[in-house]
């Protein structure tokens, strides 16, 4: 099966390749990014342009997505790049060495370049986003340490510990043994002073538990709502990076 003569097929003629090396063709087919410029798609075939129909095709587009993206963008974060390979994995592409690819068989070759494309246009596109959706990753980073490696602890997402209090919410209970430790996720001045109400109603409501306070990043509360949360909480990890170090020693020690 001639690949150039079924990919013109599938593009209803609006395709053409270049041959940059023997097996690598180029594609020029309309496929754009939002500034204009062809997205840059090769394609690896056989050299004499044949394919069995169930040979793959690789797709790639030899590192220039993530070239395009670094003149204005860097992938330099751990929550930047949790959101490079979710949009990777959506768009069913693998990444290797900087290079973007899929693979597909000759008959679904149309399918996959849309979609790879879709993949490109989307990386692309990550310079736009906003401080706030790069950095809203933190709660899903700690749900998923916790239910990985804290599960001797039996962790619960979402609990009242005062049943009619539903303002007083805290994002996990961990039950190590029978003192339950409640464990509050803190991005940002209003949820340390959530955290700096709750323990404060708890203990008033005198209720039998261990706080723990776990920051994004510490440095960025006012110096009043970190003292307030500092007076209340029976521990604070200033960081996720220092909560993944610590917390298992830490619980460990508080029920030896």
């Amino acid at each position: 099966m001639d690949t150039v003569e079924l990919l013109r097929e599938q593009f209803n003629s609006h395709v053409a390749v270049r041959e940059k090396r023997p097996g690598v063709l180029q594609l020029v087919a309309p496929l754009f990014h939002e500034d204009g410029d062809m997205i840059d798609i090769f394609l690896d075939v056989p050299p004499n342009g044949m394919a069995s129909p169930t040979e793959k095709i690789r797709v790639s587009d030899h590192g220039l997505t993530l070239m395009r993206l670094s003149y204005t963008f860097d992938i330099d974060t751990p929550n930047k790049e949790k959101i490079f390979h979710r949009i990777l994995d959506e768009n069913g592409v693998g990444e290797e060495n900087g290079e973007l690819f899929l693979e597909a068989v000759p008959e679904s070759l149309y399918t996959a370049l849309l979609q790879f494309s879709q993949a490109v246009s989307k990386v692309c596109n990550m310079r736009y986003f906003k401080r706030e959706v790069l950095v809203s990753l933190f709660e899903e980073m700690l749900a998923e340490f916790i239910q990985a490696e804290l599960t001797r602890f039996k962790p619960t997402e979402t609990i009242l510990p005062i049943p009619d209090r539903d303002d007083l919410e805290v994002d996990w209970e961990l039950r190590p043994n029978g003192v339950p430790f409640y464990l509050f996720a803190v991005k940002d001045d209003s949820h340390a002073r959530l955290a700096t109400i709750s323990c404060l109603e708890f203990q008033r409501h005198n209720l039998k538990f261990k706080s723990i306070a776990v920051h994004e990043d510490v440095d960025k509360l006012s110096r009043k709502d970190r003292n307030r949360l500092t007076n209340a909480c029976d521990k604070q990890f200033t960081s996720l990076d220092e909560f993944k170090r610590n917390a298992v020693s830490y619980v460990e020690r508080e029920i030896a």
